[in-house]
């Protein structure tokens, strides 16, 4: 009897640390589906979760893929972080200027850390400046020598007109870094059920537009497309598939971008290229993948497909060189992704960390 209480009382405490736990600020806040009609109204949403279009539950891990998931982390011999004396990041940083640049100017801050300045509006997508791409410091920790940034360096973007979130994992959507830009941003454009955790980290929500797959809206001079892609939404591994995933169209007068977000290869590239290209830039996930969740993440020769399949000019290669996040070695997807374009009628853009390029 004694026993028993003894293992009931630490079931016990394990339940309330685990509550504790995912209560934490940087996990954000699930959505409530009753308040939202356009989550219960959406075709992507039914069974209390999100859907991809084209994946039905070959995602999930099973017992057999946890296994050799784990083996492969145990066993990997691979170079996942990169040696002390290469150089990862720019030592220009352009984007530090306080000024505005007049033109259409694109800034990569490694992995799928993007900013856009397009005729004097100034758009950051999936910004991740932080350390730890985790909810927990000393987790999935920055490659040493990739840009990341101090207290000061924010107060240097100035005034941004737009935030747009792809989804919500911690690679993407980076609560210290939301937190601290929150006071400069006008809006943020983000996929359905999104929008709670940023209401959490005490954003108004008049500042705060979701939008489905396929839906559009203006911008300043701007037109953003929400559009689909190939994996899954959730911070709390309890409660995957909770908030929507997606890739966005960004269009203006005279410019066309394409950006993926993270995303298996899938017939959705061919469906947005026909509806909403050619693209004079693709900004697509290169990174991160293994056989063992090939569904949901792209392999390099598969990043350039998907640049043919959007009618994509010019591909920028995101996803890569700042977090390790599978077993290949850390600059593999760049050197299959050079390989496999040789002789493709796409270009790949190649640029360090916190270089700026002119379209």
């Amino acid at each position: 009897m004694n026993l028993l209480i003894f293992f009931g009382a630490i079931v016990l405490v394990l339940i309330i640390v685990i509550i504790i736990v995912f209560n934490l600020p940087q996990f954000g806040k699930l959505p409530d589906y009753k308040l939202n009609e356009k989550i219960i109204n959406s075709k992507q949403f039914y069974n209390k979760t999100f859907h991809n279009l084209y994946l039905s539950g070959k995602m999930k891990l099973n017992g057999k893929k946890l296994i050799k998931l784990f083996k492969s982390f145990v066993k990997s011999k691979a170079e996942k972080r990169p040696p002390k004396q290469i150089v990862l990041c720019s030592a220009n940083q352009i984007w530090k200027e306080e000024n505005l640049k007049k033109g259409n100017f694109i800034t990569w801050f490694g992995h799928s850390s993007i900013m856009l300045d397009i005729n004097g509006t100034r758009i950051l997508i999936d910004p991740v400046f932080g350390k730890y791409a985790s909810p927990f410091r000393g987790a999935v920790k920055r490659f040493n020598n990739s840009i990341h940034f101090s207290d000061d360096d924010f107060f240097k973007f100035g005034k941004i007109d737009a935030v747009i979130i792809s989804h919500d994992h911690f690679d993407h959507l980076d609560y210290y870094t939301i937190k601290k830009i929150k006071n400069s941003v006008s809006e943020f454009f983000v996929p359905l059920g999104v929008g709670n955790h940023l209401l959490r980290w005490g954003i108004d929500r008049n500042k705060i537009k979701e939008l489905d797959w396929w839906e559009d809206t203006k911008f300043k001079n701007l037109e953003l497309v929400c559009t689909p892609s190939q994996h899954f939404g959730g911070r709390n591994p309890f409660r995957q598939n909770s908030t929507l995933w997606c890739s966005w169209v960004i269009r203006t007068g005279d410019l066309n971008l394409f950006f993926s977000g993270d995303s298996g290869y899938f017939k959705g590239f061919k469906e947005i290229g026909k509806k909403y290209g050619p693209f004079n830039l693709a900004m697509l996930e290169c990174g991160q993948y293994n056989e063992l969740w090939h569904e949901i993440h792209m392999m390099p020769e598969e990043t350039a497909w998907a640049g043919i399949d959007l009618d994509a000019e010019l591909i920028l290669p995101i996803h890569n060189s700042v977090f390790s996040l599978s077993v290949h070695n850390w600059d593999e997807p760049l050197k299959r992704l050079y390989a496999v374009t040789e002789n493709k009628s796409v270009e790949i853009i190649k640029i360090l960390q916190g270089d700026s390029f002119e379209l």
